[in-house]
């Protein structure tokens, strides 16, 4: 009895690790490894609204998420180990495989007491932005706040004559996945609406012809109006109406109802099927004028969608635009997928595809409330001056020092001025504010600091492994709260993600290529396994600080 339920155990774990691999995988690599990042993408979308989908094939043409589903390794409980989801730390999770509290990325930006200034998490005020400086809000840009590798950079480190490219409407979106030593790494800047890049990629300063090309189309259209509207067929799962919307300049200039109408050139039109289009063929034209995927060597080619994240925010996960931007985005892939499959010799038998997100997203927490579901939303900005008021009160029995610098996402930074000239340890006002936290504060569940990260007391379970995964000391708040499911602190957006909960970090994890075993697979995928499976397929070592595994369990010889 005993050695069989051995053999069950080692059954089992065989078929839990994967098949072996003949070394024939070695000899087919991917023409062209192709990377999608769809912003603010839930795992839900792909089995909520499945029904509108494109057909998985049709002819000799391919659908767009019915394809990828079925075609190859899907996993739909893909999860960020993360304390805090956002954009940022999303794009540096996907192609280095680290955490951030080995790449620096914790935030998508911090706050610099020091200097009194907040920090963009790809801002670099010692590189240029390609023409077009003044308009740039963060004076520059650059992965120099990202520490380690990324797979495109490995791929140029082993010394193939690689190819690598990263296009994003958001620049930390193509920067982070982009690296250090992309050949060319794009996105738009919203005021002059035109594609731009840093002296960093392009130490000369100017962009190449194709990416001109792009942005004289782009003028070309600015002004027009298009409309978005409903399409003939929804599923019937999302609400009729926006609720809560808070960001009143965008619901003038969209309308808050279908239709919505898109003035094109307009930073408000990449909230809707039009920032996916630009987006589609900047992609296009670096496959054309680099000409991807017809080398000797494995390319990389690394397309983030912004406009979901748009979408989410303004108008929430259950509405009828989030559903419309899924449909809007399940036929552009189809349509680049077929591009692809006649753009690259072969066709897509020699594209290895990932298609992933970079965070989920909570439903709208007002629409919650009158749902009967606790949620609520944190005034971060009032909640500064009462803890500012307080500890004055505790410390000093009057007045209202400057003990809080800034509170941000959920991160609050202390003023070292206001404890140092009272002889205060500052580990002593960091656990005065936990306590105050926990005890004064609606909505807050736990509360981590410094001095705590330091001495490895962490809070027990996912919770405790989120945050030794994702706290990086002079960059998190020297005091983070984690706030109760479904609270979000107070601003403009209809709803945001800011935490480690369910729906913050699952996303799908989607493998489609040559190599690869097509099937569901229930038993998750971590972020951080992307980057060393792609390693693993064309023979380079897994980025620098890479935690992650190789999804062994997709692999075939076929």
């Amino acid at each position: 009895m005993i050695y069989r339920c051995l053999l069950i155990v080692v059954f089992l774990a065989h078929s839990l690790l994967g098949q072996p691999i003949s070394l024939s995988y070695l000899k087919n690599k991917p023409k062209l490894i192709l990377v999608l990042v769809i912003d603010q993408f839930r795992a839900d979308y792909l089995t909520r609204f499945g029904d509108r989908f494109l057909p998985a094939k049709k002819g000799s043409e391919v659908g767009g998420f019915s394809y990828l589903m079925s075609a190859g390794a899907y996993f739909p409980y893909g999860q960020f180990e993360l304390l805090q989801n956002m954009t940022g730390p999303g794009h540096a999770t996907i192609l280095t495989g680290a955490y951030p509290y080995q790449s620096g990325i914790a935030l998508n930006r911090w706050f610099d007491v020091e200097r009194g200034q907040s920090v963009y998490c790809v801002e670099d005020a010692g590189v240029d932005t390609t023409e077009v400086r003044k308009l740039n809000p963060h004076l520059g840009a650059s992965p120099k706040n990202l520490t380690g590798s990324t797979f495109g950079d490995e791929l140029k480190n082993a010394g193939f004559a690689s190819r690598v490219v990263s296009i994003a409407i958001k620049d930390r979106a193509a920067i982070l996945l982009g690296g250090y030593r992309a050949d060319a790494v794009l996105w738009m800047e919203p005021k002059s609406f035109q594609w731009i890049s840093s002296l960093f990629y392009f130490p000369g300063g100017k962009l190449p012809g194709w990416v001109k090309e792009l942005n004289q189309s782009i003028e070309k259209e600015k002004g027009g109006v298009s409309s978005w509207n409903v399409g003939s067929r929804v599923s019937g799962l999302s609400l009729g109406d926006p609720l809560a919307l808070l960001d009143q300049k965008t619901v003038k200039e969209l309308g808050p109802k279908f239709p919505h109408s898109i003035t094109m050139g307009t930073e408000r039109s990449l909230a809707s099927p039009y920032g996916l289009e630009l987006t589609r063929k900047a992609a296009e034209k670096a496959i054309q004028s680099y000409g991807l995927g017809k080398g000797k060597a494995t390319d990389l080619l690394a397309v983030s969608f912004s406009s979901h994240d748009y979408v989410g925010h303004l108008f929430g996960p259950n509405s009828q635009e989030a559903e419309e931007i899924t449909i809007a985005e399940d036929k552009l892939l189809s349509q680049f997928f077929n591009y692809l499959g006649k753009e690259i010799p072969g066709g897509l038998k020699n594209v290895l595809i990932v298609l992933t997100s970079d965070h989920g997203i909570p439903p709208n927490p007002d629409w919650l409330k009158k749902e009967r579901v606790p949620a609520g939303r944190i005034d971060e900005e009032k909640l500064r001056t009462d803890l500012n008021a307080y500890l004055s009160q505790k410390f000093i029995g009057k007045g209202d020092a400057n003990w809080v610098a800034r509170i941000d996402e959920f991160n609050f930074y202390l003023n070292p001025k206001a404890f140092t000239q009272k002889n205060m340890e500052k580990a002593v006002v960091e656990k005065e504010i936990k306590s105050y936290l926990l005890q004064k504060v609606e909505g807050i569940a736990h509360v981590i600091t410094e001095a705590e990260y330091a001495a490895h007391l962490f809070p027990p379970g996912l919770l405790g492994a989120q945050v030794s995964k994702t706290y990086f000391r002079g960059r998190s708040g020297d005091v983070v709260a984690i706030p109760k499911p479904f609270y979000m602190s107070g601003s403009d957006d209809t709803v945001s993600h800011q935490t480690g909960y369910a729906y913050d970090r699952t996303i799908p994890i989607l493998i489609a290529g040559r190599h690869i075993r097509s099937g569901v697979y229930g038993s998750g995928a971590n972020v951080v396994d992307i980057a060393p499976t792609l390693s693993f397929l064309v023979g380079v070592l897994p980025p620098s600080l890479s935690e992650g595994r190789v999804l062994s369990e997709i692999l075939t010889d076929q």
